[in-house]
């Protein structure tokens, strides 16, 4: 009995001294992100931001909606009356919600650009790290997402209510890469730079250390087949039903891949590809979806998925003579 007492006191006392430094921890996560956030996160917490009003977004009749390769691709400077939402990894799943709070906060666009590589039908990267470590994904967002019937498919994967609780919860494992990369308090300057350089670009983001060249394999080339994950797929449409009802004109269109990947394709990936868009396209004949996957020469690429400069510059060439 009088083990147990003592064992009892020590456990009290490990409490009471581990709950305050718990709860510093938690403010410290919470309130101060922009001191310890790396670049990635915090170009999501800038877009979180910007929709709930902390950093004015100017008035914008077209949005774009998609991920790096749309944001690396464009200068969003060039197109009259443009704003991007387009972050890195970024699914439908992530591209509603961004839609879904703009609409609440902004005026209504005339149109959205849309674009989403086939790899992020299939699989997510930016949900847990970056869109709800970085609270762009709300209690109620969550809510509805484990209430579809389709999160069955495990792209979220096997224990995703217990994720998003040690995120809420602030869990050190989820954080500490950023905190040691800047040392608690030094990321200060470097992502106020770097939040008054995407606001200047009109919600772009720097991509840095781009090569003049390459000829890498991207991650579409590892796919056998095309098979959209059917959560990401309900997100897909519930885009396309969202514009439809509230009557803004649609335009979805892939990015370029370098030569080299698009020539390592799989033909059935880019067969059962086109016939997924060709469904989207009947379903919603009103919007301009396109099903073209195809090339630009890998000297327009500084990676094996993103545009350089060279290529950015043809592309929004391109892009304003077809849309502009």
């Amino acid at each position: 009995m009088k083990k147990k007492t003592e064992l009892f006191k020590i456990l009290k006392k490990g409490i009471f001294f581990v709950l305050p430094l718990y709860l510093l921890w938690v403010l410290y996560i919470e309130a101060m992100p922009i001191y310890y956030n790396r670049p990635t996160n915090t170009r999501w917490y800038f877009l979180k931001e910007s929709l709930d009003g902390k950093y004015k977004i100017p008035e914008a009749n077209k949005i774009f909606l998609g991920e790096s390769r749309l944001n690396a691709g464009i200068d969003f400077t060039k197109i009259d009356s443009a704003y991007s939402f387009a972050s890195g990894g970024s699914t439908p799943l992530e591209m509603y919600y961004i839609l879904k709070k703009y609409l609440r906060n902004y005026p209504k666009p005339d149109t959205v650009f849309l674009s989403i590589s086939p790899r992020f039908f299939s699989e997510i990267f930016a949900f847990w790290h970056f869109a709800v470590r970085n609270n762009l994904i709300s209690n109620a967002d969550i809510n509805e997402i484990f209430s579809e019937k389709e999160k069955q498919d495990t792209v979220l994967g096997s224990f995703a209510e217990a994720d998003y609780y040690l995120y809420k919860a602030d869990y050190l494992g989820y954080y500490q890469d950023d905190v040691l990369y800047n040392y608690a308090f030094a990321g200060y300057k470097k992502n106020k730079n770097l939040i008054a350089e995407m606001q200047k670009m009109r919600g772009g983001r720097p991509h840095p250390g781009l090569k003049d060249s390459c000829s890498a394999l991207n991650y579409e080339t590892n796919y056998f087949d095309f098979k959209p994950a059917p959560l990401l797929v309900n997100y897909f449409s519930k885009i396309l039903s969202l514009c439809k009802e509230k009557n803004i004109k649609l335009i979805f269109f892939s990015m370029p891949m370098n030569k080299s990947s698009f020539k390592a394709l799989n033909p059935q990936f880019i067969q059962e590809y086109q016939q997924f868009m060709k469904k989207y396209s009947k379903e919603f004949p009103e919007f301009d979806i396109s099903d073209s996957l195809y090339s630009y020469p890998d000297n327009c690429f500084g990676d094996a998925s993103h545009l350089n400069s060279k290529g950015k510059k043809h592309f929004t060439k391109q892009f304003k003579r077809l849309y502009h």
